[in-house]
């Protein structure tokens, strides 16, 4: 009997590591968008689209949620970011600036 208990816990850990590595959790994901405007306005960004979430997993528990955002301080500077959150303190990750290089011309 005991080492079917034994059997049984350790199927039952394995299977939650299993579901949480793959699958992950997302409890944080709506948190995330509530105030992620706010921080982002904070940094002097702006919104150009909201881009989706993802559930968390091991290096981001509780969810990412991406944005495409403009840096309002540097011209034709934008940045893909995603924002987790850590406790109740925000984390933004993001890759080196796209910049757009354009030439308005007007035709008369």
């Amino acid at each position: 009997m005991k080492d079917e208990i034994k059997a049984g816990s350790l199927i039952a850990v394995v299977l939650a590591i299993f579901i949480y590595t793959f699958i992950g959790t997302g409890e944080r994901v709506d948190s995330i968008k509530e105030i992620a405007h706010e921080a982002i306005e904070e940094r002097n960004w702006e919104v150009i689209r909201y881009e989706g979430y993802q559930y968390g997993s091991w290096n981001y528990h509780g969810g990412k949620v991406w944005y495409y955002v403009k840096d309002n301080k540097i011209k034709n500077t934008y940045y893909r970011a995603f924002i987790t959150m850590w406790g109740d303190e925000l984390h933004f990750h993001y890759s080196d600036p796209e910049t757009l290089n354009r030439v308005n011309i007007d035709i008369d």
